[in-house]
């Protein structure tokens, strides 16, 4: 059988799998997600998605691979799910979160040797070089990938949407100069990635049976979306400029930053949980959640192959960040001409 087919069968029936037995254990120890002013589901919803994802890529490293760099790789996502769970299962506070986000980023960049070295041309005026500050640099870099897609996953299908398309194009850029460890990484979550959003959209599947990622799928995937941005983009042999990996990432990225600036100008600590995301917005405004989702992920897209077109035609560095910058100035406009017209007055929550 082919090695690669037999990759993807592994990753994803074992995905399948755990999901199916843990449904019954998540209800059992009231591992779910309640409704709430925030959280606009219906019923009682199991957090096992995350859990499903680690075991479903975990498993078929460990049959694939002996790399040793991969080891790192397990035991930094094992340390993510196992707190990612016990903030699902009874919140723990963000300053323990952080730390413990902290603890896995310093793994991975001492460790690992997974760190930025260069930001790039980003001025057009050569390399902005951060010599004694890479470390520093590299562990804020993931603790943010970290948080932004745990803060972006607020509606059905949308943080497991991004991400796929992410990948997807990490994939689609490196295909031929990507090593072992980032082949698996990609390939692995390209196909456990599908298997939860069946569940999480219920497409084909009773809406009963529907389960979210929690915050153990949404960190370990900011973490591996993270490590393979900095390890393609960076070093001698790099796939591509620093600045492409900005718009693959760019959702996630738009919406954590403008979070963050509308929570600190409205005096909200920037870690307080609100109403503030884009996909809260559109769904105030009006839009179906469905069509929220649905137009959400086309600009992830568009953005994506903006990058990829980037790379294909080697568009100057300065040029990719000019507009990237002006982009994320047109999408916070439009989230202060949201939020005017909708007229909703944003109040501070509980995580």
């Amino acid at each position: 059988m082919n090695t690669l087919f037999l990759l993807i069968l592994i990753a994803s029936l074992t995905t399948l799998v755990v999901i199916v037995l843990l449904r019954p254990f998540a209800i059992s120890i009231n591992l779910l997600d309640q409704p709430s002013s925030r959280k606009l589901h219906s019923g009682s919803v199991p957090l096992i998605g995350g859990i499903a994802m680690f075991f479903g890529i975990v498993i078929s490293i460990l049959v694939f691979s002996n790399d040793h760099q991969l080891d790192i790789f397990i035991l930094a996502s094992l340390i993510l799910v196992v707190i990612g769970v016990l903030d699902d299962h009874n919140n723990i506070s963000v300053s323990i979160r952080l730390f413990f986000q902290a603890l896995v980023s310093l793994i991975v960049v001492s460790v690992g040797d997974i760190h930025i070295i260069t930001f790039g041309s980003l001025f057009g005026n050569g390399e902005i070089f951060l010599n004694e500050w890479s470390y520093f640099i590299s562990v804020i870099a993931i603790i943010a990938g970290i948080n932004a897609v745990n803060m972006a996953d607020g509606i059905h299908g949308l943080a497991g949407g991004n991400s796929l398309i992410t990948f997807l194009a990490i994939l689609f850029i490196s295909m031929g100069n990507l090593s072992q460890q980032d082949f698996l990484i990609l390939i692995l979550f390209c196909s456990v990635l599908p298997v939860f959003l069946i569940h999480n959209l219920c497409l084909g599947i009773s809406e009963s049976k529907r389960i979210f990622m929690g915050d153990a799928g949404s960190m370990l995937i900011g973490m591996s979306i993270v490590w393979v941005l900095i390890d393609l983009s960076q070093g001698e042999f790099k796939v591509f400029n620093p600045v492409i990996a900005l718009w693959l990432f760019a959702i996630p990225l738009f919406d954590m930053v403008s979070v963050f600036i509308r929570r600190i100008a409205s005096g909200i600590s920037p870690f307080k949980a609100d109403v503030f995301h884009m996909h809260h917005l559109l769904l105030h405004k009006g839009m179906k959640e469905s069509n929220v989702l649905l137009t959400i992920l086309a600009f992830s897209l568009i953005m994506s192959v903006i990058g990829i077109l980037g790379v294909q035609y080697e568009v100057t560095e300065w040029v990719m960040f000019s507009g990237f910058l002006t982009i994320f100035f047109i999408y916070m406009i439009a989230g202060k001409v949201l939020m005017r017209s909708i007229k909703y007055k944003v109040k501070p929550m509980g995580d």
